[in-house]
C-alpha cells in the first residue's frame, strides 16, 4: 500500500484557561469524574494536517502516547484506580482522537483515546470480567443529546453492539478540561464488544480519512471517487497479511457486484444493514461523509455475510428536514441507494417491515425519556457541568433543558413525516422477467441500470431495467 506524505501545518498546544474550575466545584456538579495525571505534567499533542484531496481542509493528527494514571470517581468515593503508569503492568496511555472534531476544538478540550496497560470496566458495571477492555474513549459529546439518543436508539433496534458509556468530568493535571461521555471503543472483543473470528475475521472502516492510515484498500464501487477507502480495525494494519487483504478486498468486491445484479442477500445480511440505516433514518443524519461506517465478517468462510454491527457518530444528528430520509440514504454513491433501488426488493421490504414492527417503541421511548430527562438525576448534574464548561472555556452551550425542548420538536415532527414516507416505499417487485426487446404499449416508464440508479433513457449499452407505471419490471439487452 502506499503511503500519503502529510501537510503538517501547525502544532497544537495547550492554551492559556479562560477561567479556573476547583475540583470542588467540579465534585459539587455531581457527575463521574475522570482525573488524569500524566507523567511530567505532558499534555496529549497533535498536529494539523491538510487534506490531501481537499486542499482547504484541515484535520489533527496526534503526535504524542503520554503515559498517565486513570483515577475515576463518583461522589466522592474512587471506584477505578489504574496505578502509576508501568509499561504492561500499570496505569494508561491518553492520546488525541479524532478527525473534523479535533481541529475545531481548543487545544485543553480534546476527544482523546485512552489505552490501559491492564483491562478494566471503567463505567463499572460490577465484577463480571466480561466488560473488562484496554480500549477506551473521552468523547466531547456530552454537550447534547444527540449521541445519548443515538445510542438509545441503535439498543432498541438490537444492533450487534451499542457502545456503553457514562457522562463525566474530566480533569487533565489539575486542569478541568470540561464534560465528556467515557465510551467503549469500537473494537473486536467477544465477550462485551464486536465478536469475530479471532484468526480469520475482520472489521473495516468505509473511511473518508483513510489518507491518514498506513494501510488501507479501495474497490471497484469507489474507484472514481477518491472520498472513501477501507482501512483495518481488525487485524491491526500492521500485523495483516497479505493473505487477508486480498481475501476481504476480493469479498467486498464481489458483495458490491451483487448490488448490482440483485444477488446481494448472498454477500451481505440484510437485517444489520436495514437496522443501521433505520438508526440513521430515525435520528436525522445529515453527514454522509463522517457517519462512521464499520463492516464486519465473522471469518472467512462461505457461511458468513458482511454485517453492520454498530453505529458511531452522532453530531449531525437532527439536522436534516423533518421527515426526510438521512443523506446516507438518499445518497447515489452509498450503498444504500442501490439497495432500496434494486429490482430485488428484499432489502426494501426487510427495512419496512423493521420499521412498522419497531416505531411504536422507538416513538415512545424518545417520548419518555426526553420528557424525563431534564429533570433527571443524570439531567441535573449534566446541566451544571454545562454551566462549569462554559465557564472554563467560555462556551455557551445550551441548558438540557432546552436541549430537550429541541429535540422533542423535532422528534415529534419527525417520526410522524418519516412513517409517511416509509409507507410508500416500494416492496412489492419480485421476480423480474427478462426480454430482448423493450415492451411496447406501455407508459411512464422510468429506467434503472442494473445498480437500481435511475437513468434518463435505455440507449445505454449492455442491461437496463425497464418499470413501468404498472409495477411490472423488464431486463432489456443492447
Amino acid at each position: 500500500m502506499r503511503n500519503i506524505t502529510f501537510y503538517l501545518l501547525l502544532l497544537v498546544l495547550p492554551s492559556q484557561s479562560q477561567t479556573n474550575i476547583s475540583l470542588d466545584e467540579v465534585k459539587q456538579a455531581g457527575l463521574h469524574i475522570v482525573e488524569i495525571t500524566t507523567v511530567n505534567s505532558e499534555e496529549p499533542e497533535g498536529e494539523s494536517i491538510e487534506s490531501p484531496l481537499f486542499p482547504g481542509s484541515y484535520n489533527i493528527q496526534y503526535t504524542n502516547k503520554v503515559p498517565c494514571q486513570v483515577v475515576i470517581s463518583k461522589d466522592g468515593e474512587t471506584i477505578y484506580d489504574s496505578g502509576a503508569y508501568v509499561k504492561n503492568t500499570s496505569g494508561a496511555t491518553i492520546r488525541i482522537n479524532g478527525n473534523t472534531t479535533a481541529y475545531f476544538s481548543d487545544p485543553l478540550n480534546m476527544p482523546y483515546k485512552l489505552k490501559l496497560e491492564k483491562a478494566a470496566d471503567l463505567i463499572n458495571r460490577g465484577d463480571d470480567d466480561k466488560y473488562k477492555d484496554k480500549e477506551w474513549r473521552l468523547l466531547k459529546d456530552a454537550v447534547s443529546l444527540n449521541t445519548i439518543i443515538g445510542l438509545k436508539v441503535s439498543q432498541l433496534l438490537e444492533l450487534e453492539w451499542t457502545s456503553s458509556y457514562i457522562p463525566c468530568n474530566v480533569i487533565i493535571n489539575g486542569d478541568y478540561r470540561g464534560c465528556y461521555l467515557l465510551m467503549e471503543t469500537i473494537k473486536r472483543n467477544k465477550s462485551c464488544r464486536i465478536d469475530c473470528d479471532k484468526q480469520t475475521g475482520y472489521i473495516i472502516e468505509k473511511d473518508p480519512y483513510w489518507w491518514k492510515e498506513d494501510k488501507y484498500f479501495s474497490s471497484s464501487w469507489y474507484k472514481d471517487d477518491n472520498v472513501y477507502r477501507y482501512t483495518w480495525k481488525y487485524p491491526d494494519s500492521d500485523i495483516v497479511t497479505e493473505e487477508q487483504e486480498e481475501y476481504i478486498q476480493q469479498y467486498i468486491e464481489s458483495a458490491e457486484e451483487s448490488l448490482a445484479d440483485g444477488s446481494y442477500e448472498s454477500y451481505i445480511d440484510i437485517t444489520s444493514f436495514a437496522k443501521w440505516i433505520l438508526v440513521h433514518d430515525i435520528v436525522g443524519t445529515r453527514d454522509s461523509w463522517g457517519s462512521n461506517m464499520y463492516i464486519k465478517k465473522y471469518d472467512n468462510t462461505e457461511n458468513t455475510k458482511l454485517q453492520l454491527p454498530c453505529v458511531w457518530d452522532f453530531d449531525s444528528s437532527n439536522e436534516i428536514t423533518a421527515g426526510s430520509f438521512s443523506n446516507l440514504h438518499i445518497q447515489k454513491n452509498e450503498y444504500f441507494y442501490a439497495l432500496f433501488n434494486s429490482i430485488q426488493r428484499t432489502f426494501a421490504e426487510e427495512y419496512v417491515s423493521l420499521w412498522n414492527s419497531k416505531k411504536q417503541t422507538v416513538y415512545d421511548y424518545v417520548v419518555d425519556f426526553l420528557n424525563q430527562y431534564a429533570g433527571s438525576e443524570e439531567g441535573k448534574q449534566l446541566d451544571a457541568s454545562r454551566l462549569l464548561y462554559n465557564k472554563r472555556f467560555g462556551y455557551a452551550y445550551p441548558t438540557v433543558y432546552h436541549d430537550v425542548q429541541q429535540q422533542q420538536r423535532w422528534y415529534n415532527n419527525h417520526i410522524q413525516l418519516l412513517n409517511e414516507k416509509i409507507q410508500l416505499i416500494d416492496t412489492k417487485i419480485s421476480d423480474i422477467q427478462v426480454s430482448q426487446q423493450n415492451q411496447i404499449g406501455q407508459h411512464h416508464v422510468k429506467y434503472y441500470s442494473i445498480s437500481g440508479i435511475e437513468v434518463k433513457d435505455n440507449s445505454r449499452k449492455g442491461i437496463t431495467i425497464q418499470k413501468f407505471a404498472n409495477g411490472k419490471a423488464y431486463k432489456t439487452i443492447h
